[in-house]
This record gives C-alpha cells, sequence and structure tokens, in this order.
C-alpha cells in the first residue's frame, strides 16, 4: 500500500498472471506496465490513478471489459491495442479529459476530439476529428469501419494489423491527411466507398 508507481515494463510478459489488485496508492502505471498478461481477464484501475502510459494493457487476450476512472487526467497512447477479446471500453462518466461519448466502445481525448484507443468492436463517433497514432492498432477482429465526415486526420499506423477488415467507409467530401502505415497489414483488395463528390 506504499507503493505509488507501477514502473515501465513492470508485469511485461507475465503470462502465467491471471489476479492483481492495485492499491489505492499508485498514481501512475507506466509504458507498457502490464504488456502482454495474456490471461489477466480484468483489471481494476483505483481512483487514485492520474497517469496511464502508452501500452499499460496491450496484449491481453483474456481482457473482455475496461474502465477508464475519473481520475485519470493524462493517457500517454494507445492503452490496449491486441486484446482481441475485449468487447467494453467505458470512460467514467465525471472525467473532465477523456470520454466515451456515444457509447462508442473506445477512449476520446475531450478537448480535441482524437480518439486515442480503440478494440475490434469500437465505432467512431460523429464529433470525432483525429482517428490517433495506433488507435487501432492489430485489432484483429475488426471486420468493417466507417470514418465519419468530421474526421480531418488518421494518424500513423492507426488501422495497422486490422487484417480481418473487409470494408471501408470514408464519408468525408475532403479525403482525411493519412499517415504512414495507417493501413498496413490491411488487404489492399477489400472495398472502400466514399461520397460521390469526394474531391480526390
Amino acid at each position: 500500500n506504499t507503493v505509488t508507481r507501477i514502473g515501465r515494463w513492470a508485469f511485461s510478459g507475465c503470462i502465467s498472471l491471471e489476479k492483481i489488485e492495485i492499491p489505492n496508492s499508485v498514481t501512475s502505471i507506466e509504458y507498457c506496465a502490464f504488456d502482454n498478461c495474456e490471461y489477466l481477464a480484468s483489471i481494476d484501475i483505483p481512483n487514485s490513478v492520474t497517469t496511464i502510459g502508452s501500452g499499460a494493457f496491450s496484449g491481453w487476450h483474456s481482457l473482455e471489459s475496461i474502465i477508464i476512472p475519473s481520475s485519470v487526467t493524462q493517457i500517454q497512447g494507445p492503452l490496449i491495442s491486441q486484446c482481441n477479446n475485449l468487447r467494453s471500453i467505458e470512460v467514467a462518466q465525471n472525467n473532465k479529459v477523456y470520454d466515451s461519448r456515444d457509447n462508442c466502445n473506445a477512449i476520446i481525448e475531450t478537448a480535441t476530439n482524437t480518439l486515442i484507443s480503440a478494440c475490434s468492436y469500437s465505432t467512431i463517433p460523429s464529433s470525432v476529428t483525429t482517428i490517433g497514432y495506433k488507435a487501432f492498432y492489430y485489432c484483429e477482429y475488426l471486420a468493417s469501419i466507417d470514418i465519419p465526415n468530421s474526421v480531418t486526420t488518421i494518424g500513423k499506423y492507426a488501422f495497422n494489423g486490422c487484417a480481418r477488415l473487409t470494408q471501408i467507409t470514408c464519408r468525408a467530401n475532403v479525403p482525411p491527411t493519412i499517415g504512414i502505415f495507417a493501413f498496413f497489414c490491411v488487404d489492399k483488395s477489400i472495398p472502400g466507398y466514399v461520397p460521390a463528390s469526394s474531391s480526390d
């Protein structure tokens, strides 16, 4: 109960770990702290946590849901890539920095309307303007994606590794700026749909 920080890679690759209890003293969970803890099925993030590093909960094959508490004010990148059974992502309603508007099953930075972390069962709300770096990274069960007209930027590696995508619909009349490898490992023969009025 005196621990305040779970450091970088602290439990990375602990594939036999099935349960963990994080005490209320912890304020920071750092980069890849629980990366590839394959059999951890759940995690309770206490309301003491304010900062979560990129990849902190990546590669959990058993994780089905995650709740980001209201205390979290800094998420330093995509948290939950390669969590293939993850179906529910929720940000506490009274969080002032992040949200999961429209039951989208994703984490959105409220002030910038940037979708920063998602799963195979996420949707992109019509108010989102940016799909962030690695937002859907290796969401292997993502079958189709509907990109609303509001999106102006798709970040680097945003859909990298989404190998089961069978359809992409982009509703923007002005094509979004697309970062390098945004659709890497996506079948180039799948249909992509854009408005007839699209400028490009």
